[in-house]
């Protein structure tokens, strides 16, 4: 037990229950027991004591108006209005891949993956896991190029959504029947607690999520009679167990211990007539609260220092507090307050194309994905909700998305029609969290001021303090290198980790942090300290120091200033470096693969980004140009180039680097 612990007796005794104990039990003694119950056994569990029919009945007339949406929402208008947020023929080509076996995850192509669908397998590296207890080496397993989140990815169910949209618009049973073939085979390849898909809590959350919009839009159907609802209805309760016995408890609890906290929530009303849908329920919802206080700063940042899992965990939130809302039972106003906030966080770093900075690691992980192609740098499907849910016509930016009409139905798309879309505010600041947005009518400079990780150095940080991206006239212009992967490559996860990845400053070539295990940085984890943050008619600034502490050898202070010239637009860093000493300076600015170097000529480099040049101009030293990888998604990898500065000097030093947008010819000549 690490010494932090002895200070939280109680997180110290969730942890051994809950990451030792129960899963002991569930592992050895409940799941056992529930690969073998029987219809009259799960009857007995719900404190049903009829026949099998009476259940049936009763239980679809209450739990289908237990969700976001239920069959009466499929008319004429609400489909009307799905049509124009996604076109019909996308929705079709979704579904009809789904029901060919054919899908497209975590960057891949679409797929074939034949019949039946190998659950178990990644079908990248071709590695599959076997169908028994697994231990989290074993899940993980780093050791051999494979990725978990290739079948954890496709068990979550997403393509429920596209079989539900196109049977819900074309009334073709073929979706229906396919949902039930799908599910139906899900159960038979996983037995309770055996394989892959039942390792992580986090999976089997999200899975059962998902398997109650599945619910929401078959519930009706002739391809899904008793038998088959029977069926689904042990599992489904099996995952709620699954949850219930493998809490993600840790020092500081993350997205998976929420995400088993929102599985909860969602069983526990799904099931709410039977005592241990009251008793998840009632504990999910002290739990929530508990974790948007916990999970979230004040200033409405989730503390993973993410921006791809800021999006997921405000999807949790969002998802439960408007369930929650709708069976009745509101959230306090506190969470909400701080939930608009989350909206808020989100907003300020939207860009007016959409586009959203890369800031710590991203898997693309996702609540819902009700579409199959969608683009997963574009957060404006949360706004849109947030929009609506409090009222809120600055956040009403990009449109009404289809998240928005299912979370709230039809009503929601006339208010979000009244809504006059407001422009965003030229700057933010977010001090909890260390980020602060400088913003103006043509740029956007993203500044990571923050902690790396959380206290322990968990959580999805990078090895990118003081590191900022660049988005002009636009289009990015200087980017953060992204994350690629997790488990299928040590060697590259790393090094998409690493202060080299990041438009920032290396000394002596050595990282902030250390980079021993995959999801932790070891090192010092103190947060920058802000200097100066001025908006002013003239230059907005922001001056932050970070002292770092090394080990045998002198400490480190890097302080950089970022202006944004009002007058000229050009973007100026200085960077000051206090030591004793002689030693080794490297900066690095990466730029988006769609960015082509011109010119080079010593300490000026002159680069273009479609129509638009711009010249990065350097006080010292001569830059160098070289190859690099860039990963805009999870699994997909680019490649871009970096620009590099390398000079050995006597400390303390300070080099000037300005960004400026060149005139064209047609500019010069006016």
């Amino acid at each position: 037990m690490k010494s932090s612990d002895l200070l939280h007796p109680v997180r110290s005794t969730h942890r051994l229950v809950h990451r030792v104990v129960t899963p002991a039990w569930w592992n050895t003694v409940l799941a056992p027991r529930l690969r073998t119950m029987s219809d009259e056994e799960f009857l007995r569990r719900c404190a049903w004591s009829e026949d099998l029919r009476g259940f049936m009945l009763r239980f679809h007339e209450r739990a289908r108006f237990r969700f976001f949406f239920h069959p009466r929402n499929r008319k004429d208008f609400f489909l009307n209005t799905l049509t124009t947020l996604q076109p019909e023929e996308q929705i079709f080509a979704d579904a009809d891949a789904t029901v060919a076996n054919r899908f497209q995850t975590l960057g891949s192509d679409l797929v074939d993956l034949g019949d039946p669908i190998p659950w178990h397998r990644d079908f990248k590296s071709g590695k599959e896991w076997p169908v028994r207890v697994l231990r989290n080496e074993e899940i993980l397993d780093s050791e051999n190029p494979s990725d978990v989140k290739v079948p954890w990815e496709l068990s979550r169910f997403h393509q429920v959504w596209w079989l539900g949209k196109a049977h819900w618009i074309s009334g073709r049973d073929i979706y229906a029947a396919k949902y039930r073939a799908m599910t139906e085979d899900w159960i038979e390849q996983n037995p309770p607690g055996l394989g892959v898909n039942w390792g992580v809590a986090m999976e089997v959350a999200i899975r059962s999520v998902n398997w109650m919009a599945g619910y929401a839009f078959f519930c009706d159907s002739r391809s899904c009679d008793d038998a088959f609802w029977i069926r689904f209805l042990k599992s489904l309760y099996v995952h709620g167990e699954a949850i219930w016995h493998n809490l993600e408890y840790s020092r500081y609890n993350k997205n998976h211990f929420l995400s088993n906290v929102v599985g909860l929530v969602f069983l526990g009303t799904f099931f709410a007539d039977m005592p241990f849908g009251q008793r998840w329920r009632e504990w999910g919802m002290k739990a929530i609260e508990r974790e948007m206080q916990d999970q979230v700063h004040g200033d409405g940042v989730t503390k993973e220092q993410s921006t791809s899992y800021h999006r997921l965990v405000l999807e949790l939130f969002t998802a439960t507090a408007v369930l929650c809302k709708l069976t009745h039972r509101p959230l306090s106003l506190a969470f909400m307050q701080r939930l608009e906030l989350m909206h808020e966080f989100v907003r300020a770093y939207t860009r007016d194309d959409g586009s959203v900075p890369l800031w710590g690691d991203a898997d693309d992980g996702r609540l819902f994905r009700v579409s199959m192609t969608e683009d997963v740098n574009d957060h404006r499907h949360m706004l849109s909700t947030g929009a609506v849910l409090f009222d809120r016509g600055d956040l009403a930016v990009g449109g009404l998305h289809q998240e928005t009409l299912w979370y709230l139905g039809t009503d929601a798309v006339e208010r979000h029609r009244r809504f006059q879309p407001e422009p965003a505010r030229q700057t933010s600041a977010f001090p909890e969290a260390g980020i602060y947005i400088l913003r103006d009518e043509r740029s956007q400079v993203f500044v990571d001021a923050g902690p790396l990780a959380l206290p322990d150095g968990s959580g999805h940080g990078h090895n990118d303090t003081l590191s900022f991206t660049y988005w002009v006239d636009g289009a990015e212009l200087l980017v953060d290198s992204g994350t690629y992967c997790y488990t299928s490559d040590a060697r590259t996860r790393n090094a998409f980790r690493s202060s080299r990845a990041h438009n920032t400053l290396m000394v002596d070539d050595r990282e902030l942090a250390g980079l021993e295990k995959l999801f932790e940085l070891r090192g010092d984890h103190q947060p920058p300290r802000i200097l100066q943050w001025s908006l002013g008619e003239d230059a907005d600034v922001l001056e932050a120091e970070h002292r770092v502490h090394r080990a045998n050898l002198d400490d480190i202070l890097h302080r950089r200033k970022i202006v944004v010239e009002k007058q000229t637009g050009d973007l100026r860093i200085v960077d000051t470096i206090e030591a004793g000493g002689n030693h080794t300076l490297q900066w690095f600015f990466h730029l988006h693969p769609s960015v082509r170097v011109e010119e080079q000529r010593g300490r000026t480099i002159v680069v273009r980004n479609g129509s638009v040049r711009y010249e990065l101009s350097a006080s010292t030293g001569e830059w160098e140009v070289v190859r690099s990888e860039y990963s805009p998604q999870y699994g997909i990898l680019l490649e871009k180039h970096t620009l590099t500065l390398t000079l050995q000097r006597q400390i303390p030093f300070t080099q000037e680097i300005v960004v400026s947008r060149m005139p064209e010819s047609s500019d010069v000549l006016a």
